[in-house]
């Protein structure tokens, strides 16, 4: 792999926002992509263990030796070869949790790759990695690909930023324009104003994108609040993360994503908002 690698296209955009203050978020989900995401990957690898002023350089020892995929403080993390089901073991994760808090070899930074995070993992391995991932040591990151984030918990997307690469399709301009109004909801102090909104999801044709994207709107706060920039909504970002705190924005990302089953589930659409309206509140309210 030649270490004149650049992300180009939709990846160019959002690695723009991401790392634009020079810093790099601790945690990335990357959907779908291919071989794209695993450049990607490399590349954000790369950017991590740097030891150049300007991320990455893509030229010096610990560049190189990234894209190489030999790098000794970057780890592509597999499932055991004795897991018949291919999946990470419990005890994997612990050798994992344990190497973290060793320090680097050859740079200031470590980075875990999990490719086809989707399947490796299971809900018992996630809940026991998601620990780590909440207060990883300083200078740790983590990179998980999969072809679609709805293998993996909504406590862990919650905790990771979001790179789209067509694991799914586009979200329309109706879908995008009634999460706006959503999320300004959720900002105005009445409950009307949050109530109103949450009707568009009575459009069962609409409901699952608006969801879809009131909830990147609220990763986009929580990227804000970690130091980078929005690469959705960044003025709707920029009024969340000044009103809530990091984990109230958290809170809501998993009411969001809640919400997303009980539809499938043919809920009453009227007792659905309601629900999330109060709920959205009662987060908004809690110290």
């Amino acid at each position: 792999m030649s270490t004149d690698y650049k992300p180009g296209g939709k990846a160019a955009d959002i690695i723009k926002n991401i790392t634009g203050s020079g810093r790099l978020p601790h945690a990335f989900i990357i959907e779908g992509g291919g071989d794209e995401a695993a450049e990607l990957a490399k590349y954000l690898s790369a950017f991590a263990v740097c030891s150049e002023q300007d991320k990455p350089c893509t030229h010096c020892k610990n560049c190189v030796n990234a894209f190489a995929k030999t790098h000794a403080d970057i780890t592509y993390v597999t499932p055991d070869s004795s897991s018949k089901s291919k999946t990470l073991t419990i005890d994997r994760i612990r050798e994992l949790i344990k190497d973290a808090y060793i320090l680097p070899n050859d740079s200031d930074s470590k980075v875990y790759i999990f490719e086809n995070a989707d399947s490796v993992f299971s809900e018992i391995t996630q809940n026991a990695f998601l620990k780590l991932l909440e207060e990883p040591p300083k200078g740790v990151y983590f990179i998980l690909l999969c072809q679609s984030a709805k293998g993996l918990l909504p406590t862990i997307i919650s905790r990771c930023s979001m790179i789209n690469l067509g694991g799914e399709a586009e979200i329309n301009e109706e879908a995008q324009k009634a999460a706006e109004e959503i999320a300004n909801g959720i900002i105005s102090l009445s409950e009307y104003d949050l109530l109103l909104a949450l009707r568009s999801l009575a459009d069962k044709s609409l409901a699952d994108d608006i969801l879809r994207a009131v909830k990147l709107i609220l990763f986009d706060a929580v990227t804000v609040l970690s130091g980078a920039k929005a690469s959705y909504k960044p003025e709707l970002a920029k009024k969340l993360s000044s009103r809530f705190t990091r984990k109230k924005l958290l809170d809501m990302i998993e009411l969001t994503d809640s919400s997303k089953y009980k539809l499938k589930q043919n809920i009453n659409i009227n007792l659905l908002t309601t629900q999330l309206c109060g709920e959205y509140r009662r987060i908004s309210w809690q110290r």
